[in-house]
């Protein structure tokens, strides 16, 4: 193989542009002059070395690690998921140690979980978190907005297990910590997790998945507690405002949600960089399944709902948030739902109103014969 080096611009003389750009293209403002700015100073001289490559794995340090890397403009003005599917990889280290883990051989089974039924103030925790902690995590959601219902994530569960042999859709109460502790997860080859996180940039006691609480848990799922799950996971989708963030270690990459997945024996990671909505999530999401249930790996599938969502008018705000890190290169065997063919609703409905129909007409008759 061949390798070649460029000299970036010094760490400190991008972080204000960086911050400056994530929060235009999270605002809904795609920051194209800055979009371009970056590009020149972050990959323009490394993709004059790559050829006809059409996938990057960047393995970011420092600031580098809040860039929204598809986002960014090429030479043409195009984005930059127009030509390549972008990637992340903690560290080259990581990333082969990933794969070289043993395939699961199991049939295709896949955890949703969506719309739970989150802790309200006066829940108290027993045995798992405890009460110091989860008022800790409870009074950070509280700062950040609270735990609003996520109804249309409740949607979103059902609609992604429509594309598993085998699926366990956990809404409400049902979607509770005490299952992702305690059920025997490494059955499951996908784990899709649609509900609200916390992550805070420079605590990791305050980063934390919020699910429902009971059976002495009261809800809160923090690093440690993925860290100790035991996983065989093909997929993690983190859908979820900013999983993907947390504090920065110079040399060590981002310690939040993502790590201890990883750790806990997940091969890639979906998550998100900022804020997302949830219906509009609902959207990019059925569409990144579906990519994959056509047969792209994990990492092209996303580039591929990217495009489809910038192709229809969505700004980069909705898809440019959500990044793959871990190995890309994994082919997950969804299948396309079945979609029952029109003729058959038709007839069904047809029938319904014979039978219907038929019914008044008998107690018609019925009722004149009783007079």
């Amino acid at each position: 193989p061949v390798v070649t080096t460029h000299l970036l611009p010094p760490a400190d003389s991008l972080v204000d542009d960086i911050a400056r750009f994530v929060a235009l293209v999270e605002q809904g403002d795609g920051g194209a002059s800055l979009a371009r700015s970056l590009a020149v100073r972050l990959i323009d001289s490394a993709l004059t070395d790559v050829g006809d490559v059409t996938r990057l794995i960047v393995v970011p340090d420092g600031p580098l690690h809040h860039v929204p890397w598809d986002a960014l403009r090429t030479a043409d003005g195009r984005y930059l998921v127009e030509r390549y599917a972008v990637t992340l990889a903690p560290s080259a280290g990581v990333l082969r140690a990933i794969r070289a883990r043993a395939p699961n051989p199991a049939p295709l089974r896949l955890l949703a979980y969506g719309d739970p039924a989150f802790a309200n103030s006066g829940s108290s925790a027993t045995r798992g978190t405890s009460a110091g902690d989860a008022e800790l995590y409870r009074s950070a959601f509280d700062s950040t907005g609270g735990l609003p219902r996520l109804e249309a994530s409740g949607r979103e569960a059902s609609l992604v297990a429509r594309y598993a042999d085998e699926s366990e859709v956990r809404t409400r109460e049902r979607a509770s910590a005490s299952y992702l502790k305690h059920a025997p997860l490494d059955r499951f080859r996908v784990l899709h997790l649609a509900t609200h996180a916390l992550v805070d940039e420079r605590a990791v006691t305050r980063t934390a998945l919020a699910v429902a609480p009971g059976e002495g848990e009261a809800g809160f799922l923090g690093p440690a507690d993925l860290a100790a799950l035991e996983l065989n996971a093909d997929l993690v989708v983190l859908s979820a405002c900013r999983s993907a963030g947390g504090v920065v270690v110079d040399g060590e990459g981002v310690q939040g949600l993502i790590a201890p997945l990883l750790e806990a024996g997940a091969r890639t990671v979906v998550a998100t960089q900022w804020r997302i909505g949830d219906r509009s999530t609902v959207d990019f999401v059925d569409q990144f399944y579906r990519e994959m249930a056509g047969g792209r790996t994990i990492g092209d599938a996303l580039q591929a709902a990217k495009i489809a969502a910038l192709r229809r008018g969505a700004p980069a705000r909705e898809w440019a948030a959500f990044t793959v890190v871990g190995d890309p290169m994994l082919n997950v065997p969804f299948h396309t739902p079945r979609q029952r063919a029109p003729w058959l609703a038709i007839g069904g409905a047809a029938l319904l109103a014979l039978l219907t129909g038929y019914g008044f007409l008998t107690r018609r008759r019925k009722s004149a014969e009783a007079r």
